[in-house]
């Protein structure tokens, strides 16, 4: 016959209440400055661990501090489990010497034995770490207490605060007399839930020498005032209770429980998840340490640094894209994967990130359209977005990229930095030469902030001054489009595109020719007819890299009549302009031209001699121009 033990817990605490040490721990310390604390920021759970700072930026010293466990009495043990947690990105100690113990004593405190140490050669930094620890080889009944120990054997003054935190301790065996139920958070459905909707809670409850007689969750919105919802089996040892929806942005703080046939009673730890999704912006105006719980769309990858947005403009000046730094979101996203993430708010040389506790890929899709930006808009309104810059060259033309390299660019507005990273293609690659285009995703280190193209395909023709002739184009008549077009590779194909209702599509054309000076010429036969004529141009690389050109938005005239043209080089025209008319005339007898709306109403008389021109503000209309009989229908916009 084979006997199976079920461990319960002997000892838990968690380090939130306000009281420290805990009630029946106890602290020693031999130096005011290293000392176990109380510590609420950079915590591994909840809102409170307990820490101790290994290295003061103000102050150095040597000596001493312990944190003492109450005795916890047993049968059998099984092990001890606590999490540990070396915040920030600092090296653990100030000095290789220093080392945190992890002691074990059976007569009361009298004597010690080492169970487990931690020194500068085994830290794992910034990430919490579980330690389980097996104590099988100590036979009870007896009673044992357990030691946490700081020695700080340096007398050296760092650049930056250091701290060592430890939460979650655990302490499983047998205990003496009856043994209470034993009760584990399996988790939530949904893992990501909105404001309006309620949510399972799902664990296990046993009982190794009983039954389990009732279960339960106890729920807050607040953190303090707690109600009580009854949990339903399911099979076997598992429960659920629902949680109903909370209505607003926040967490749900949350704790299971059940009690056994002897009336003993167990409660899990304390658990939290957030309900609702803030948006990127609202995101970074958290404090760095705070928790968050957002929707966004992948738009670049810089090794595991994951670039994430979920608009393409910045909202009130504050970015709209933030990094994800974790190689397991890195591993499961491409760019247009849309994801859940919850997480804690990070800064790594300023730059803002999140630390992700938990995420869900939702969707796949295309990587959202970059925002335009100049060299000067590189900076905290667009970080962690992606962005384009247009029309920008080479301070110094860098030859074939090197991977972990700056370059410098320029544009009309300043310079910045655009940065090639080991994590991509584009180191090795013969950089691109001229005027160019580039997108990528906006990074900072330190002070600076950084450029990244994810591909060497990030970087693209560039199409400008896109222009028509004449202007405004006349409605029936010929137009002839021209571009600046820049390509390093050559280019491929170029089109036109033109609609007066771009709803129902564009009409597309071929250039005419493209120029040594990389003009490029399109005709329009015949103007639609509408109120405005939308352009833009399309240039493809020998890398079938696509660029668009602005939408260039040309009103259309209705065209005018001329009264008279009586000799070449004399001439009498009305056109259409902005907020008004231009009347250009070169004449050998003097005219006088009359102004009317469309109800009759003169609204002005110019008189033509010679050569000259006149413009007349006008508000939007349609309006007749007279010379004894109608030169022309001219429409104002």
């Amino acid at each position: 016959m084979m006997l199976f033990v079920v461990a319960t817990t002997l000892l838990y605490e968690d380090f939130e209440s306000t009281t420290f040490p805990p009630t029946g721990w106890d602290s020693t310390y031999t130096n005011y400055y290293i000392r176990w604390l109380r510590r609420t920021s950079g915590v591994i759970f909840g809102s409170a661990s307990a820490g101790i700072i290994t290295g003061k930026s103000s102050y150095g010293d040597t000596g001493t501090a312990t944190l003492i466990t109450p005795p916890v009495s047993y049968a059998s043990l099984d092990s001890l489990v606590f999490y540990y947690k070396f915040p920030g990105t600092q090296p653990p100690f100030a000095e290789a010497g220093d080392t945190i113990f992890l002691d074990y004593s059976l007569d009361g405190g009298t004597t010690w034995t080492v169970l487990w140490y931690i020194d500068s050669a085994n830290a794992i930094i910034n990430t919490p770490v579980r330690i389980s620890l097996p104590l099988t080889s100590l036979a009870g009944p007896d009673t044992v207490l357990f030691r946490w120990r700081f020695v700080d054997q340096s007398t050296t003054t760092i650049g930056q605060n250091r701290y060592f935190l430890i939460d979650s301790v655990t302490v499983l065996g047998t205990p003496l007399g009856n043994v209470p139920p034993d009760v584990n958070v399996v988790g939530t459905d949904p893992l990501f839930p909105d404001t309006n909707t309620s949510v399972a809670v799902l664990f296990t409850a046993s009982d190794p020498d009983g039954s389990i007689t009732g279960a339960w969750v106890a729920y807050s919105f607040d953190g303090s005032t707690f109600n009580v919802v009854s949990a339903t089996p399911l099979s076997g040892d598992t429960f659920t209770a629902s949680i109903p929806a909370r209505g607003s942005y926040g967490k749900v703080y949350y704790t299971v429980a059940a009690v056994d046939n002897s009336g003993d009673t167990t409660a899990s730890t304390l658990n939290y998840y957030i309900a609702g999704f803030l948006k990127v912006h609202e995101v970074r105006a958290l404090a760095v340490g705070d928790t968050a719980q957002t929707k966004v769309t992948v738009v670049g990858k810089i090794g595991s640094a994951v670039y994430v947005e979920d608009t393409t403009v910045p909202i009130g000046g504050v970015s709209s894209g933030i990094v994800i730094y974790s190689s397991a979101v890195k591993n499961a996203t491409d760019t247009g994967y849309v994801l859940y993430v919850r997480g804690e708010l990070t800064e790594y040389r300023n730059l803002l990130e999140i630390s992700p506790h938990a995420f869900e890929v939702i969707d796949s899709g295309a990587t959202p359209l970059p925002a335009y930006i100049t060299v000067a808009d590189m900076g905290e309104t667009y970080e962690g977005m992606l962005v384009a810059i247009r029309g920008f060259t080479w301070v110094s033309y860098p030859g074939t990229f090197s991977a972990n390299t700056n370059y410098d660019i320029q544009d009309g507005s300043g310079t910045g930095v655009l940065r090639v990273s080991s994590a991509t293609d584009v180191g090795g690659n013969l950089a691109p030469d001229g005027v160019l285009e580039v997108w990528g995703v906006l990074g900072q280190y330190n002070t600076t902030y950084q450029m990244y193209p994810r591909y060497i395909n990030d970087f693209s023709p560039y199409v400008e001054n896109v222009l028509i002739t004449p202007n405004p184009p006349v409605a029936g008549s010929l137009a002839t489009v021209t571009a600046k077009i820049y390509d390093f590779d050559s280019l491929g194909t170029v089109l036109l595109h033109y609609s007066t209702d771009t709803t129902a599509g564009y009409t597309t054309a071929a250039p005419d020719s493209i120029a040594p000076d990389s003009t490029v010429y399109f005709t329009i036969a015949s103007v639609p007819s509408g109120d405005t004529l939308y352009v833009k141009v399309e240039a493809h690389d020998t890398r079938d890299r696509i660029t668009f050109s602005f939408l260039s938005r040309f009103p259309i005239s209705l065209g005018t009549g001329v009264e008279e043209r009586p000799a070449e080089g004399h001439y009498l025209r009305v056109n259409s302009v902005p907020n008004g008319l231009l009347i250009q005339w070169s004449v050998k007898e003097t005219k006088l031209l009359k102004v009317y709306d469309a109800s009759g109403r003169l609204y002005d008389v110019v008189e033509v001699k010679g050569k000259g021109s006149r413009r007349i503000t006008l508000p939007r209309g349609v309006y007749f121009v007279r010379n004894g009989k109608e030169i022309g229908r001219v429409v104002v916009r």
